[in-house]
């Protein structure tokens, strides 16, 4: 399940447990040689599949955590999958980010040792941060943005981060990063260049 350079630790699975409080899929995994310090800064990331989500991701490897770090990567997804049989390929899904996560941190810097934690939770999206942030106590959420109303995963639509970014930002106990994809941020700066009202003001 581990890339290369990682070693894998325990796991947990209630999908097929009714008596549990949430239904949820952990992986865990650090990277060989890693060591909690005084140092250690923990990040949960809301990675829906939408291309923001996987931005926010992406962003959280190439520009935030660092060596030491924990980072724990959360994916939200309707009740009613685990009802349709659908529990094999959510698990498959959640080994296969686990390994993504890895590979990309390895090729970006293959020295820096993190400890990494999937999460895959059935439900409402903003209740399961909530838990996790009550469960780990990150030093800040990331999530991404997006004007789509809905994500598409596995054939069913449900709340999208748009509305999942704002409930984070008001009702977060820990500080909230939202991650804006690089095409909107284009965008918003090729409009500022052509606003007549900023004219010599504005600044490459």
């Amino acid at each position: 399940m581990s890339a290369s350079g990682y070693l894998p630790k325990v796991s947990f699975d209630t999908f097929e447990n009714p008596s549990a409080p949430m239904f949820s899929y952990t992986l865990q995994a650090k990277s060989e040689g890693y060591k909690r310090g005084r140092g250690t800064r923990n990040f949960l990331v809301a990675a829906s599949l939408d291309p923001s989500g996987t931005e926010a991701l992406d962003w959280v490897i190439e520009s935030l955590i660092e060596d030491g770090d924990e980072l724990i990567v959360f994916r939200g997804f309707p009740e009613e999958e685990l009802s349709k049989g659908q529990d094999d390929v959510l698990r498959e899904d959640a080994k296969e980010l686990l390994r993504q996560i890895q590979r990309d941190n390895l090729e970006y810097d293959p020295d820096r040792k993190l400890s990494i934690i999937v999460e895959f939770i059935a439900g409402k999206v903003t209740d399961s941060i909530d838990r996790l942030i009550a469960l780990y106590r990150p030093d800040s959420l990331i999530v991404g943005t997006r004007g789509l109303k809905g994500v598409r995963m596995l054939g069913a639509t449900f709340g999208g981060m748009g509305s999942v970014s704002k409930y984070c930002l008001s009702h977060s106990p820990v500080p909230v990063i939202v991650v804006r994809p690089e095409s909107k941020v284009r965008k918003t700066m090729m409009k500022r260049r052509l606003d007549p009202k900023r004219g010599i003001h504005f600044e490459e």
